[in-house]
């Protein structure tokens, strides 16, 4: 089925003035997510009659909004009013949301349809996208490949054509790590940008909306709609507002760091960073090396506070659902339970010392690049603890170098296709902005998208 390659500006005045409907987006974008999703596995759900019907709505206003008619993709642990909401967990399996999101009812206001749940790894708790419930979500440039987590299946519909815009939750990289597996630009927004009003804990503070789209322009128009404070969400409220529209990177301050200090990344990976990285100083950017001083140490408290946020917020029902929770999923939990409140506390004192660190980069620089994978996708039969401990030099053995931003979360962070490394897949190259510079990331994402492009995968 034909995929929907056209932008969101294009779409939406294609709508407005009368030369498409919406009813007729979303009927192609639902058919191309059929089609997408019995090679790939990347829908939770497609919502037809929900979609046609939020179409046809759109086509009766007078103001179609924004987004008139772009078709959209939700993560499936995101609520969607009248949707399931099954987290890719037998533990969630039968419930259906009861009201929207805030990012959800400001997508819908201003006139996106949305045409599907996407799949994810249980919980969230992965890099990688599988789940008892829904089974392997596959990377459209190779199905053998992982397309990453947890918000894979929402990459993939980006990547595919089925969706112009998509939005994912990302607590650790979950949407840049799919993002840089797919050939896609994924976006951590600045903590509090986007209402984070449907989660169990609106005071920890990791955990973020994002979007995830083909093009810069796409995002930006994607985070105008959706920003702006919201009284659910009370670290939402101090946020500065900011132009979102990406300007010039003439002058900006950018250190590149290959590794972050201490992670073990393939050399293709840092080939084409640097790449980026000259990209960038051609464009007027002001480019030298420099990295935040962050430690393993560092990365092994975040991994903690991530294991505890799991345990914590979903453990009750995850033990209900007993033997049909994943166990890779289940031993987290109880390692987790095993950690004291004072060990976490404890921590706070390394997540205080990584943002000082961070502080005294940003007097320096106004952008860290850095690779957002360590590498091009893995195959889907691998898993995380193939990727923790350390090399025979000492340096981290890790799939991803998102996590830690997840701990200064009021740094925006995006992954942008950068080229490919020799097996063909997509590397990303991961830019970080001082606090609520939401503009700059964009800025960079755009400059970078002028040269590599965003590839279109082959059909399957």
């Amino acid at each position: 089925m034909t995929a929907l390659w056209e932008s969101a500006a294009d779409l939406a005045a294609a709508v407005r003035s009368g030369r498409r409907t919406a009813v007729s987006i979303a009927t192609q974008a639902l058919a191309r997510a059929r089609d997408v999703q019995a090679r790939l596995n990347c829908f939770a759900e497609i919502a037809e009659a929900y979609a046609l019907e939020a179409a046809a709505e759109v086509d009766r206003r007078a103001d179609p909004g924004p987004l008139a008619g772009v078709p959209v993709a939700i993560k499936d642990s995101t609520p969607v009013a009248g949707l399931g909401m099954r987290s890719g967990s037998r533990a969630y399996a039968d419930v259906v949301a009861d009201r929207d999101a805030v990012v959800v009812r400001r997508l819908r206001r201003a006139g996106a349809v949305i045409v599907g749940k996407t799949t994810l790894s249980e919980i969230a708790y992965s890099s990688f996208c599988d789940s008892p419930l829904t089974g392997i979500t596959r990377n459209p440039w190779d199905p053998a490949r992982t397309p990453g987590g947890s918000s894979g299946g929402s990459a993939v519909a980006v990547a595919t054509g089925c969706v112009t815009l998509a939005e994912g939750t990302d607590m650790g990289g979950s949407v840049r790590i799919p993002a840089a597996f797919t050939g896609i630009l994924g976006l951590k927004p600045s903590s509090g940008r986007i209402p984070n009003d449907d989660q169990p804990s609106v005071v920890d503070d990791i955990a973020h909306h994002g979007l995830l789209a083909r093009s810069t322009s796409d995002l930006a128009r994607g985070l105008a709609v959706v920003s702006g404070p919201d009284p659910l969400d009370p670290l939402s409220l101090g946020v500065p507002e900011a132009s979102l529209e990406p300007e010039s990177v003439a002058g900006l301050r950018i250190a590149v760091s290959p590794d972050l200090g201490f992670f073990a990344v393939e050399p293709y990976v840092a080939e084409r960073l640097e790449a980026a990285a000259a990209v960038l100083a051609a464009a007027g950017a002001v480019v030298t090396r420099g990295e935040p001083q962050w430690t393993r140490e560092m990365a092994g408290a975040w991994v903690r506070h991530w294991h505890v946020h799991l345990a914590g917020l979903y453990g009750p029902e995850l033990d209900r659902a007993g033997d049909g929770v994943d166990p890779r999923l289940r031993a987290i939990v109880a390692k987790a339970r095993r950690y004291s409140a004072v060990d976490l506390k404890a921590d706070e004192r390394l997540r205080t010392r990584q943002w000082q660190r961070m502080a005294e980069f940003w007097t320096s620089a106004d952008v860290l690049l850095s690779p957002t994978m360590s590498r091009t996708a893995v195959p889907v039969s691998e898993d995380d603890a193939r990727y923790h401990g350390r090399t025979p030099d000492g340096r981290k053995h890790g799939l991803d170098l998102t996590s830690l931003f997840n701990w200064v979360p009021w740094c925006p962070a995006l992954s942008v296709p950068a080229g490919a490394g020799p097996d063909g897949l997509s590397v990303g190259v991961h830019v970080v902005a001082q606090p609520y510079r939401d503009d700059v990331v964009l800025a960079v994402a755009r400059t970078l998208e002028g040269t590599f492009g965003v590839p279109r995968p082959p059909e399957g």
